[in-house]
């Protein structure tokens, strides 16, 4: 059973809350996993980036295979467009899960902005199916700097 703070801190993350949810993931993320993702997440929702992203890095230190913070991770690279850590983290993910929409995106991202359409094409043919309706699909806000660099292509 999660610690009171983390399951308050879930129910604030839900409610869009995420100053109260982090005050009540950090007091307990030193000595839970899952208050550390908590903290990692309702800062990556305050933009406050690095943290979240040094919170999912000790976090994969303690369990590698955890995906949800590696699909975050890409998430968060894509936003940033730190298009080396899409790829690393979308490598990272597929070695855990081969189909993982999120891990293929992240690669579709990368591979249009190297303009690879071929490669482009290839990870999203993998991801089509999952995206199917009640499919499980990560959707990406890119900014708009980024849309008129692709568009300038």
């Amino acid at each position: 059973m999660p610690p009171d703070g983390v399951v308050t801190g879930e129910r604030l993350l839900n409610l869009g809350r995420f100053e109260e949810a982090l005050a009540c993931f950090a007091a307990e993320e030193e000595g839970d996993l899952l208050a550390l993702f908590g903290s990692a997440v309702a800062r990556q929702m305050l933009g406050r980036f690095e943290e979240a992203e040094e919170r999912y890095e000790r976090l994969l230190a303690v369990d590698p295979k955890h995906e949800e913070a590696l699909a975050n991770l890409i998430a968060m690279s894509v936003e940033r467009f730190h298009l080396g850590r899409v790829e690393e983290y979308s490598r990272r993910l597929l070695e855990l899960n081969s189909r993982s929409a999120a891990a293929l995106q992240g690669l579709v991202v990368v591979a249009v902005e190297r303009r690879d359409y071929e490669a482009a094409a290839r990870y999203f043919r993998q991801i089509a199916p999952a995206a199917a309706p009640g499919g499980d699909a990560i959707e990406y806000r890119l900014s708009r700097q980024t849309v008129e660099r692709l568009r300038s292509s």
